[in-house]
Order: structure tokens, then sequence, then C-alpha cells
């Protein structure tokens, strides 16, 4: 009997694996054809886009956000309707581009020449004109202004404006402070104020000041002071030659005896350095009439006269002799406002002229060489060197190396001799070394820095007469 062979059998369970796993397969293929057909994100267009302008060599779009609706291209698509012109797209040549006065943006659109007015404008002449630009002759600079013709002279200090114009009170309240102190200063003779007698009475034809008088004048003098500060009130004190010629006598009173008339000295001095110290319109006022100042005369604390040009760069010792304990204490105080008022004074050509040929410059050396080791007068000295250094030597303060007198100091040293400590005006560099060399150790000293100056300004006035 022959054997049957058995047909081999799959069971169901592996057919059931099989048709799991297809269908997984075919769910993932699914997905996969939906995602790839989805369109892209805008962030996805972007970059594609930019990918593929980066490829062509430009982009297209410019794209401050991640909407698509936002972007726009970076050239200028111009229509027949305006369109808003964003500020960093590039335009094209030839449009028509305008500004809306709307909504203040720059739209454009494609220049039509044949297109109509609107009706608004219909009629209206149009200029068809050429400007001619008149081209600059040889020789002249373009970059420098023309002036007009008949215009006023520059003035670098502008116009000097009332500061009592303004309505806010103030500006006229210190108008009638100044113009009451000035009429009481006006009113008063230099020297009522020296005698510090509190017994009115006639003496020498003058009438003395009674100590309340005295301290009233002393105020108005604050007063002037306060206000001159300012260049319009600096300049009305300069105009009125009265008060100016009185201020500047007052101040030159190394001759008024007494606390009250040293006092009075000091207070002058510093309204005159107000008035005049970076106001160029007032100092030029009071070098117009300088010629006139000081040909006057000013009276002294004992009746006797003297011209302003005698006293105002004169020494600066107390003059009568006084000596009591208040005018003592006060009497530097004086000479440093003296002092301030004339380096004021001297930013004036003119007057300076007048300073050197007087010999300021030798009182000024006096007081640094004699008052030398006087703790009360250290100040003093100083402010004597800073008029030194801001008005000869230094030309960052403004100072004109050609003033110093170098060759007329040179003949005169070969007929006096500086080492016996006598002071003249062309020992300078012999004292100056000398303080210098004593205050060694203190390099911050004044006399290092004014020995130097001295010292630049001989070689170079050595150097320019070799050429």
């Amino acid at each position: 009997m022959a054997r049957v062979r058995s047909r081999p059998t799959i069971s169901r369970s592996f057919l059931g694996k099989v048709l799991a796993v297809f269908l997984v397969v075919a769910c993932l293929l699914a997905v996969a054809s939906a995602a790839s057909s989805a369109p892209p994100s805008p962030r996805q267009q972007t970059n594609k886009d930019s990918a593929a302008g980066g490829a062509a060599g430009s982009d297209d779009l410019i794209c401050h956000t991640d909407v698509a609706a936002d972007c726009y291209p970076r050239v200028f698509q111009p229509t027949n309707e305006f369109q808003r012109v964003h500020e960093d797209q590039d335009l094209p040549p030839g449009l028509h581009v305008r500004l809306n006065i709307n909504t203040g943006l720059r739209e454009a659109k494609i220049n039509n020449e044949s297109e109509e007015l609107p009706a608004g404008l219909q009629g209206l002449p149009v200029d068809s004109g050429v400007v001619l630009v008149d081209q600059p002759e040889d020789g002249i600079n373009v970059d420098t202004p023309r002036i007009p013709k008949g215009a006023p002279a520059y003035d670098p200090a502008g116009v000097v404006k009332d500061p009592g114009a303004h309505a806010d009170g103030e500006g006229s309240r210190a108008a009638i402070t100044f113009h009451e102190s000035i009429a009481l200063v006006k009113g008063v003779a230099v020297g009522q104020v020296a005698s510090g007698d509190s017994n009115s009475g006639r003496n020498n034809g003058q009438i003395d000041l009674t100590a309340a008088e005295q301290s009233r004048f002393l105020d108005a003098l604050v007063e002037i002071d306060d206000v001159a500060h300012d260049m319009y009130y600096g300049l009305k004190l300069a105009e009125d030659r009265d008060i100016t010629r009185q201020l500047l006598c007052l101040m030159s009173g190394g001759r008024v005896g007494g606390d009250r008339g040293v006092e009075a000295a000091q207070k002058a001095a510093m309204a005159v350095a107000s008035a005049v110290q970076n106001n160029p319109v007032a100092l030029r006022e009071v070098a117009a009439s300088w010629d006139t100042y000081k040909s006057g005369e000013c009276a002294t604390i004992n009746r006797q006269r003297a011209t302003l040009g005698d006293v105002v760069f004169g020494p600066y010792d107390d003059g009568n002799g006084a000596h009591d304990d208040a005018a003592t204490a006060n009497r530097p105080a004086w000479i440093r406002s003296r002092l301030l008022a004339i380096s004021g004074l001297i930013r004036d050509k003119d007057i300076m002229q007048d300073f050197l040929a007087r010999g300021g410059l030798t009182e000024v050396l006096r007081l640094l060489v004699e008052r030398e080791g006087d703790a009360a007068y250290d100040a003093v000295r100083q402010r004597a060197a800073n008029l030194v250094n801001d008005n000869f030597l230094d030309v960052s303060m403004g100072a004109d190396l050609s003033l110093w007198p170098v060759k007329a100091f040179a003949a005169a040293a070969a007929e006096t001799s500086c080492s016996d400590g006598t002071v003249h005006a062309h020992c300078w560099d012999h004292h100056i070394q000398q303080l210098a060399k004593s205050h060694r150790k203190d390099k911050s000293h004044w006399s290092h820095g004014l020995w130097k100056g001295l010292q630049d300004i001989t070689k170079s006035s050595s150097g320019k007469s070799e050429l």
C-alpha cells in the first residue's frame, strides 16, 4: 500500500502577524504622504526662499516676523496704483513717488507721462525755468561765508540782552537794587569812607560818614559786585563813567586808611573785576575812556590828590602807614581783589601797554619777592603769579607771548645787578629762580610753573632773534 505524503500547512497565527505588519507599514506610508503634501510653515518658506535666493545671488523677500503675510519684496514691485514703499525697500528708477500727507508714508507707482492731472491741478502754471548756480571765481574759498553788504560788524560777544525785560520780576528787582546802589556810591567821596569817624562834621570841606552810612556804602558795593557779574549790568556799570572812575580810584586805595577804607577798596576792586572779567563789551567801554580816567584825580585819605594813572598800577603797600589790626587783616583780601581786577583790565591791549609803561610788572614782582615767608600773603602771591601766567606766559589762558618785554629786561640787566636783592623789572628770572629753589620740595608751588614759563619765553625770544 502506497504511502501518501502530507502537504505542509501554515498556521493561522503566522498569517495574522504578517497581516498586522502590513497594515502598520501602510499607515506609516499614508502619514508620510500627507505630510509631504501639506503647505510649508512661514519660517520654512522663508528659509526655503532665502536658500533659493542665496543660490540665485540675491534675497527676494524681507521678513521681519514669522508671519508670511508680513513679508514684502526687497525690490519694490510697482503697479499702476500707488502702493506703500517700505523704508528698507529698494526703489527701481523711473517711478512716480509721492509722500502721503495723511499717513506720512512714501508711496510709488509706475510713472505714466500721459496720465491726466487731477481736476484740482488743472490749469495751474508749470515752471520750466532752469536755475543757474554761479561758479566761484578762481582763488575764492567757497567755504568762506559771504557777508551781505551793509551788515553790521561781527561781535563775538553777541547781543547783550536786558535781564530785567523778563516778566518773572526777578530781573526788575535786580535792576532797582543795582541803580539804587550806584546812586548811593556816586554820592560818597573816597575820603569820606576812609576816616572811620562816627561823628558827622566838616573836615577840610568834606563831610565824613557816620558808621551807619559807611555800612550802607559797603553794602551798596556788595550789591554792585553781585549784579555786575551779569554781562548786561557789567556793561551798564562800564557805561557810567562817573561810577567807573570812582570804583577805579577806590580800588587803587592803598592810601585809604583804616578798616573801613581797606574794606571799601577791596569791595570796589571786586565790583570792577566782576564787570570786566569775561565781558568784552564792558572792557571795551572802559578802555574807550581809559585816557580820561587815568588823567583824572583821585582823592586820598589825607585829602591829597593823585591821578588814577599814578595809583591804579602802583605799589601794593598800605600807603599812609596805617597798621591797625583790622586794616592789616583786611589788606591781603584787598590786594588779591585788586590783582583780579587788574588782570581783567589788562586784557585790553591799550590798558596793557599802560600797565607795562607804568611799571606794573615791577610792582607785581615786588609783591612776590618782598612778601616771601608771610603766610597771610600766600593766596595773594598765588594770585599775582596767576596774573603773570594768564596774561604773559600761558597761551591756553589767552596770554600774548609777544608782550613780555624780554629785550628791554635784557638791556636793563647789563646796568643793574639782581643778586643784591633789589627788585627791578629785569630781575624776574633771578628772583623767580631763587623762589623755585627755595620751594624745591613743594613741586605744586606756583614758583615752579612761573619759572618754567619764564624760561620758555626767554628761549623762544632768543631763537627768534637768532633767525
